[in-house]
């Protein structure tokens, strides 16, 4: 383990001798910040998880050799901090009684001040009814307070019956179960105080997760250059996690962790803390992967070996991001759900003949038809599910099989997905009376039948007359219009079908509505050209690419239906299972 970067006890830093220096505001934690750690301290102790440890935020010091009272010792200079532990300071004399009878603990850190003398004595007496009522100068007043607020605090917590003092205390000062942890972080002798401070005050998130990795990579490293080319290889890992594109196709998740390159970190930290015993530890915790490699990392060597696991589950991002065929079939499976990290255990353990054979089988899985039906029985009222994943599927290998550009996963996971009818649902479930004449003046373009034609002008006349509609009279327009479509038989059944459905955002599909064939196919052009994204399979469906000699381009007929589903067969042959054949 690095001297610079530790995990500390509150027990452990109860000898130390802290001394804030003059570039340092005063202490002035208000009400909200006092009692939400004291809050988070209180949801910890009383989780039900039998073992863990609460981490505070880092406290950053620089050691100094001083002489006092004839005597040499060490003191540490607070960088960053000083708020923290100023408050656990007051809440440990408030509870020093206690702290006495359970602990033996007689004697807390001191604290310093370069510039505020007088508040070491006011801190070391603040249980005192007379230092209680001193308000004398701000910092006086805000440490007073801190100590009003925890004292109101935990008369309501035990009043409540929310838990005990003793119960409280324990977690502090760590037992077998439970543990409140400090990150210590110590810089150099030769670092500068004000740059390091300026850099952690300046809207930085202090010492965030993959901040502290970094530094027991770079502290781990010793030769100048080495920790350069470190550094060079970290930004070009980060930068091309951060491109949008990559990213997207390795998972389907909103990863909101500041930097990309934790991604990499999480993924190891699951794996090797299998072969760890690390008690009181927690994967919820945003310092969770640091804390396994702070584990792991107590030397030169054991930091570059971890750092070449690093690069190279990034070599392997590349090389699936760059193969069209990879990119294609683990970008499908990481956006149903698949963690890439199974993916990459198949990557090692295989040939490349052989990886590409098994990612198609865990796709086989996820298209897998239920024993009891076949593909041509599946229906938009009980089967949404697997169809989605089938049509997502065929748009993905539309795609690949195109050769010329990569699905845009990064743009899948902008929208939610939904299933749109290409030929109209029904039209009678629109309510309102003014949705109705939009769509009928939406059919007056299409519609030849000379008739029908005449009848929605009528209706349309009606409506602006007396802002009124006849429910009836709409409904069996609709029937003329749809029945007028070459359906054969007429039958429903074929509408919800995978033979008449499509792919669509959900944003996408209710701007198309209940329209007829050729006013959806008219939007879908118009979405497209407005920027949407329009998946390529769904974009042929309405422009009938994948039917032979097509007499009716404003018809979506029988014989569309039936090349559009051996289009899909064909392009999904590797992938569909026995249960995917015609009866």
């Amino acid at each position: 383990m690095s001297d610079n970067l530790k995990l500390k006890s509150i027990n452990q830093i109860l000898d130390k001798d802290f001394f804030i220096p003059s570039f340092q505001r005063g202490y002035r934690w208000d009400d909200r910040q006092v009692e939400e750690l004291l809050e988070d301290i209180l949801e910890f102790t009383n989780n039900d998880k039998d073992q863990g440890f609460y981490c505070l935020q880092p406290i950053v010091v620089k050691e100094e050799a001083i002489v006092q009272n004839g005597e040499h010792q060490v003191r540490y200079r607070v960088i960053d901090g000083q708020q923290r532990l100023t408050t656990i300071y007051i809440l440990l004399k408030y509870l020093k009684e206690l702290l006495y009878e359970e602990h033996g603990v007689e004697n807390i850190y001191d604290i310093s001040y370069e510039t505020r003398a007088g508040s070491k004595d006011f801190l070391k007496n603040i249980c005192d009814e007379l230092v209680k009522n001193n308000n004398e100068n701000i910092d006086f007043y805000t440490m007073n307070n801190t100590f009003k607020i925890i004292e109101k605090w935990f008369i309501n917590i035990i009043k409540n019956k929310r838990t005990t003092k003793r119960k409280f205390l324990e977690t502090i000062m760590g037992s077998d179960k439970k543990d409140v942890k400090i990150i210590w972080y110590k810089i150099n002798d030769n670092e500068s105080e004000i740059d390091i401070f300026t850099r952690l005050n300046i809207g930085k998130i202090p010492l965030t997760n993959s901040e502290l990795i970094k530094a027991l990579f770079v502290l781990n490293t010793k030769e100048h250059n080495d920790r350069l080319k470190l550094i060079t290889e970290w930004d070009n890992i980060e930068y091309t996690l951060q491109e949008p594109k990559f990213f997207a196709f390795l998972n389907d998740e909103e990863y909101d962790k500041p930097t990309k390159i934790e991604f990499i970190f999480d993924l190891l930290a699951d794996i090797k803390n299998k072969n760890l015993e690390i008690e009181n530890l927690y994967k919820e915790d945003d310092k969770y992967s640091f804390y396994i490699f702070n584990h792991l990392i107590s030397s030169e060597e054991e930091s570059k070996v971890l750092w070449k696991e690093v690069k190279q589950y990034f070599r392997i991002f590349n090389e699936l991001y760059n193969s069209n065929t990879y990119y294609h079939l683990v970008g499908f499976l990481t956006n149903n759900g698949k963690s890439i990290k199974e993916v990459i255990t198949l990557f090692n353990q295989n040939s490349k003949d052989d990886f590409e054979l098994a990612l198609k089988n865990l796709i086989k899985q996820e298209v897998l038809i239920k024993k009891d039906k076949t593909f041509d029985d599946l229906n938009y009222n009980d089967d949404r599910e697997i169809i989605n994943k089938i049509l997502f599927l065929f748009n993905v290998i539309s795609t690949l099989n195109s050769d010329y550009t990569k699905y845009p996963f990064d743009r899948h996971k902008m929208d939610k997905w939904s299933l749109e009818h290409i030929h109209a649902q029904n039209s009678k479930q629109i309510k309102k009376d003014e949705h109705k004449i939009e769509l009928l003046k939406s059919e007056l373009k299409y519609v030849k039948n000379k008739d029908i034609f005449v009848k929605i002008e009528a209706l349309i006349y009606e409506f602006e007359k007396s802002q009124k509609i006849d429910s009836i009279v709409f409904n069996s327009i609709q029937d003329e219009i749809f029945n007028d479509n070459e359906y054969g038989d007429g039958s429903s059944i074929h509408l919800h079908t995978i033979s008449n459905l499509a792919l669509l955002s959900r944003k996408d599909n209710s701007a198309l509505n209940n329209s007829v064939f050729p006013a959806k196919r008219d939007k879908i052009k118009e979405l497209d050209s407005e920027g949407s994204f329009i998946p390529i399979g769904t974009k042929n469906v309405f422009l009938k690419y994948y039917s032979n000699d097509v007499k009716e381009a404003v018809q979506w007929n029988k014989e569309d239906m039936e090349a559009y589903v051996r289009e899909i067969k064909e392009v999904l042959k590797d992938y569909l299972g026995e249960n995917n054949e015609q009866k």
